[in-house]
């Protein structure tokens, strides 16, 4: 387990507690609740800002020339089975690293984004890649890059794990011309045949030796310079009381009050733990997707959320709105139908429901403030640069030219 410095100067963090206990103390005694202030009064230990810089793994050192390596990979669609697919067609910097499609359109897909078109779906909404180096950290900057929690259902492990997974789906990179089995192989035999790709190899590793425990470490390097950790909360917890609002600060206060933090929290806000909400099914797949079996889905990160719609592992919310609303549906007890249609699928009954969500104190009162303050969670200024070319002289990105 790693532990990434404190960055934050201790004058500037007595003056961050200062000002959330002086705020906090006020609320408490406006709305005469002791515990109230009790909860709130150790925030910095529930929610907290991202460290400004990232965690490397110890067996994956990043170089300029790696770095540069995985890039021109995650661009090229030489790794997909049909060279149609490539990383980028799914999570283009455009789209904040996912694609603003509920399901993602791999194989067979043309057009980026919402103006994606193709008759075979992904099961399951694209995650961003944005701040994926920071998956699985604690409130204390522990993170371990070889144990970092990836997709909806937690299936790989570190960011190196990650990068091959999709290569193998036949919906989403593979196809079904080459096997599963035969795939890698493929991979290896296409870039062998590339000079500029065994000199870049050549450069990032020392040999030019390729091979995809070799590409997956070189598109993890990538994806960890992919990283939006200065958003208004990070600078105001940092010591900037002017970057959030009033509205953003009763919204934090909110936030932690109403439950949403027992889930979301962290600097990352997410507990990284698998939770049965009962989030309807997407009529678009034949079956509703049951995870691992029975309806549980990690909790997502709630950073950069305006550039990531829609939302939840299917796609089947479009605005925090509708989120809002969700959550408010399944914490107000019932048979688990907000008398408008069921919101919440059948085939979870609400005694299944994961109780901190059936606890949640949810108040149509603060709902905009909460959505004010995961506004405030927002940095647009990641790295959005687009190459000109890949090695394969195949489109950048795909097809993703309608």
């Amino acid at each position: 387990m790693k532990k990434i410095k404190a960055l934050i100067p201790p004058k500037k963090l007595l003056f961050v507690n200062m000002l959330l206990v002086a705020f906090f103390m006020l609320k408490c005694c406006t709305n005469d609740d002791a515990d109230f202030f009790t909860s709130i009064a150790n925030i910095q230990n529930i929610i907290a800002p991202l460290p400004e810089y990232v965690p490397v793994s110890d067996t994956n050192e990043m170089t300029p020339e790696k770095i540069s390596l995985g890039k021109q990979l995650f661009w090229d669609p030489i790794l997909s089975g049909n060279k149609d697919v490539a990383c980028a067609s799914c999570h283009h910097p455009d789209k904040g690293y996912a694609d603003a499609l509920d399901l993602s359109i791999g194989v067979g897909g043309i057009g980026l984004g919402e103006q994606r078109i193709g008759d075979i779906l992904a099961k399951r909404n694209a995650n961003t890649v944005v701040n994926t180096a920071f998956n699985g950290i604690t409130n204390d900057n522990e993170v371990n890059p070889l144990n970092a929690p990836m997709f909806w259902d937690n299936r790989a492990l570190s960011l190196e794990e990650q990068a091959l997974l999709p290569l193998l789906s036949k919906e989403e990179m593979r196809g079904t011309f080459i096997s599963e089995g035969a795939l890698f192989d493929t991979i290896v035999i296409r870039l062998n045949v590339i000079p500029e790709y065994k000199l870049a190899f050549q450069e990032a590793f020392g040999t030019d030796e390729v091979s995809t425990d070799r590409v997956a470490k070189a598109i993890a390097s990538f994806e960890r310079t992919l990283v939006a950790n200065n958003s208004p909360f990070d600078q105001y917890m940092r010591g900037d009381a002017a970057t959030m609002s009033q509205q953003q600060i009763n919204g934090m206060n909110a936030f932690v009050n109403v439950g949403c933090a027992e889930c979301h929290s962290g600097p990352m806000f997410s507990d990284y733990k698998l939770h049965v909400l009962g989030i309807p099914g997407n009529p678009k797949l034949p079956n509703s997707d049951s995870g691992t079996g029975n309806y549980a889905f990690r909790t997502p990160t709630l950073r950069n959320l305006s550039f990531t719609a829609p939302y939840m592992h299917n796609g089947k919310h479009s605005s925090l709105d509708e989120v809002m609303n969700f959550y408010e549906d399944i914490s107000g007890g019932g048979d688990g139908d907000d008398g408008n249609g069921g919101a919440i699928n059948p085939n979870v009954p609400q005694n299944q429901i994961d109780p901190l969500a059936r606890q949640l104190q949810m108040d149509d009162d603060v709902t905009g403030a909460i959505i004010a303050f995961m506004e405030a969670l927002n940095d647009p200024n990641f790295d959005k640069t687009i190459p000109v070319s890949v090695p394969s002289g195949l489109p950048v990105g795909g097809n993703i030219e309608n």
